[in-house]
C-alpha cells in the first residue's frame, strides 16, 4: 500500500509541476509537443501495474513495456523540444529501449539469464552505432572487440557458453567483414554478402564445438555454409545465377534427409515431411529452369505431388501410421486429376494403364488381413 501511494503521489506532483510551468511561462505544452507525455504515461501504467501486483517476478513481464515507453517517451520529448535537431544522432536510443525493458525484467523477474543477454546485446549494439557515428572508418573494430568480450564471457561462464557463442562469432565474422568493406569503401560488397551467412554459420559451429556438441546446431552450420557457398558462385557465374538457384532447395532437402539416414540417424521421421517436399520441388524448379517455364501451367499439379511424397516418407519411415495413407491417397488422386483436366502431359492411353498397374501394385503390398488372423 505504501508503494502505492508512494507512485500515485510521484505522478500527481509531476503532474502539478508541468501545470506550475506552463503558467508561469517556463514551458509550453501544446498538442504538437505534449504528446511524448503520453508514452510517459503509459509506462507509468506499466509500472504500476507491477506495484500494485506486490512485485510478484511472474508480473514481471509489464516492465518490458514500461521500460520502452519509457526511453522512448523521453526520447520523443527531447526530439520536440530541439525540432527534430538531433534525429539523425539519437536514433540508437530506439535500441536502447527494449534494453532497458529486458533489464528490468531481469532485476525484478528473477534475474534469469535469458533476459539479460539479449538486454546486454542490444545495449553493445546501441553503443556500437554511437560510437560508429563518432569513429568514421574504425567503428567495426568496435563490433569485433564486443565479439571478444562475449567469447571471454563464454569461456568463463561454461554453462552459458553456447548462449554467449553464437553472437559472438556472428559479430566476430561481421566485424571483419564490415571492417574489409569500409577499408575498400565497399567496392565489393555485391558480392560478398554471402560471408554474412557465413558468420551465422561460424556462430553455431563455435556453439557446436564448445557446447554440448547438438546436432542441429551442425547441421545448421552446414546448410549455411552450402547456401552461402551457392551464392559465391552465383556472383560469379550469371548461368548460375539464372538457373542454378533449384539447388539451394535440393541442399535443403539433403539436410532434411542426412539426420534420419546418416551414420547416426535419429528417429525424427517428421524432418522427412519438409525433406520430401523439398525434394520434389526442387526437382520441379530444375525442370522448368530448364525449360524456361514452358510447362509451368502443368506441371503445378506436381506441389501437390511434392506433399504427398513427404507424408508417404514419414509414413514409410516412420512406423507406417494408417491415418497418413489417408492425405497422400487425397493429394495424390488430385494431383492426377488436374493434371488429366489440365492439358495432360501424359496421354490418356498411357495413363489409364499405368493406373491399373499402380492399383495392382498397391494389392500386392498390401495384401487383406484374413479375418480372425
Amino acid at each position: 500500500m505504501k508503494d502505492r501511494r508512494v507512485l500515485l503521489g510521484f505522478i500527481f506532483i509531476c503532474i502539478g509541476i508541468a501545470f506550475f510551468l506552463q503558467k508561469a511561462g517556463v514551458i509550453h505544452i501544446s498538442a504538437g509537443s505534449a504528446w511524448p507525455f503520453l508514452f510517459i504515461i503509459m509506462s507509468a501504467g506499466f509500472h504500476a501495474g507491477f506495484i500494485f501486483v506486490k512485485k510478484a517476478p511472474e508480473q514481471a513481464g509489464l516492465l518490458v513495456p514500461g521500460g520502452m515507453f519509457l526511453v522512448l517517451g523521453c526520447l520523443f520529448w527531447f526530439e520536440t523540444a530541439t525540432g527534430w535537431a538531433y534525429s539523425a544522432m539519437t536514433w540508437p536510443v530506439y535500441i536502447w529501449a527494449p534494453a532497458l525493458g529486458l533489464f528490468e525484467l531481469w532485476y525484478f523477474g528473477g534475474r534469469k539469464t535469458g533476459a539479460l543477454i539479449p538486454a546486454l546485446i542490444l545495449t553493445a549494439a546501441g553503443a556500437l552505432c554511437f560510437a560508429g557515428m563518432l569513429m568514421t572508418g574504425l567503428w567495426p573494430l568496435l563490433i569485433v572487440a564486443a565479439a571478444l568480450v562475449f567469447h571471454a564471457a563464454a569461456f568463463m561462464q561454461p554453462k552459458k557458453r553456447t548462449g554467449l557463442l553464437i553472437p559472438g562469432g556472428i559479430m566476430l565474422v561481421t566485424g571483419g567483414l564490415l571492417w574489409f568493406e569500409t577499408l575498400t569503401d565497399w567496392t565489393y560488397a555485391n558480392v560478398s554478402w554471402p560471408v554474412y551467412l557465413f558468420a551465422v554459420a561460424f556462430g553455431l559451429f563455435e556453439a557446436w564445438m564448445f557446447g554440448r556438441k547438438q546436432r542441429g546446431l551442425l547441421a545448421s552450420a552446414a546448410v549455411l555454409c552450402a547456401i552461402g557457398i551457392f551464392g559465391i558462385f552465383t556472383n560469379a557465374n550469371e548461368v548460375i545465377s539464372e538457373r542454378g538457384w533449384p539447388a539451394l532447395i535440393l541442399l535443403l532437402a539433403a539436410a532434411f534427409h542426412i539426420p534420419i539416414f546418416g551414420p547416426k540417424p535419429v528417429k525424427s521421421a517428421g524432418l522427412l515431411v519438409p525433406g520430401g517436399i523439398l525434394l520434389i520441388t526442387g526437382l520441379l524448379f530444375v525442370f522448368e529452369t530448364a525449360t524456361n517455364w514452358s510447362y509451368s501451367g502443368v506441371t503445378w499439379p506436381v506441389y501437390l505431388l511434392a506433399a504427398a511424397f513427404g507424408l508417404f516418407e514419414l509414413w514409410l519411415f516412420g512406423g507406417k501410421q494408417k491415418a497418413l495413407l489417408i492425405p497422400i491417397a487425397v493429394l495424390t488422386l488430385t494431383a492426377l486429376c488436374f493434371m488429366m483436366t489440365y492439358q495432360p502431359i501424359v496421354p490418356v492411353s498411357v495413363f489409364w494403364p499405368a493406373l491399373f498397374v499402380l492399383i495392382g501394385i498397391a494389392l500386392m503390398a498390401f495384401p487383406k488381413k484374413k479375418r480372425g488372423a
